[in-house]
């Protein structure tokens, strides 16, 4: 089971999951005809990645806000000319998971880092409502977004049960093999 710590966010005082940033097994050939080939990945995955992390994580169920226009799009002219990182100022609103249950209200800014191998480039929706796994650099959340998986899944019965299932110590089954 993973440590808490306290963490103070810019506007709230937050309870931390210690993660590591995704590893998403992308394989990417040289070639823009190539497809991407990434492994299975889901909330257990960043679940298990966060318990065996040194990075403070706060793990967040609730709305995410960005300027979408802000995320990276392939050109026509040239796919695979796509920026490795995209950082994207954002907003969190939701609960926070604190002590065994997602209770504790936030409204905190964050940034996204949208990462792009080659022409695939990670995405997310504006005013969507996200289980979110925000790493605590500094005075700074970052939400990492991967080509291959990352840490922001859609906000569903079955994501939460996953995510708390894990936290309570019960059955954590990640997608990849381990």
């Amino acid at each position: 089971m993973p440590v808490f710590k306290e963490l103070i966010g810019s506007s709230a005082r937050l309870a931390g999951v210690r993660v590591l940033a995704a590893a998403c097994g992308a394989v990417v050939a040289a070639t823009p005809a190539a497809a991407l080939s990434c492994l299975p990945w889901g909330p257990a995955d960043a679940y298990l990645e966060a318990a065996n992390s040194s990075s403070a994580y706060n793990v967040i169920a609730g709305e995410l806000r960005f300027d979408e226009t802000q995320l990276p799009r392939s050109h026509s002219e040239n796919p695979e000319d796509m920026p490795e990182l995209s950082r994207i100022p954002a907003q969190i609103s939701g609960k926070l998971l604190d002590g065994k249950y997602f209770s504790q209200r936030v409204s905190v800014p964050a940034v996204l880092e949208v990462e792009c191998a080659g022409p695939w480039c990670a995405g997310a929706r504006s005013g969507v409502d996200y289980v979110l796994f925000a790493e605590q650099r500094g005075g700074e959340l970052v939400v990492r977004l991967g080509a291959c998986g990352g840490f922001a899944f859609d906000d569903t019965p079955e994501v939460r049960r996953t995510v708390l299932e894990c936290h309570r110590g019960g059955s954590c089954v990640p997608l990849a093999p381990r």
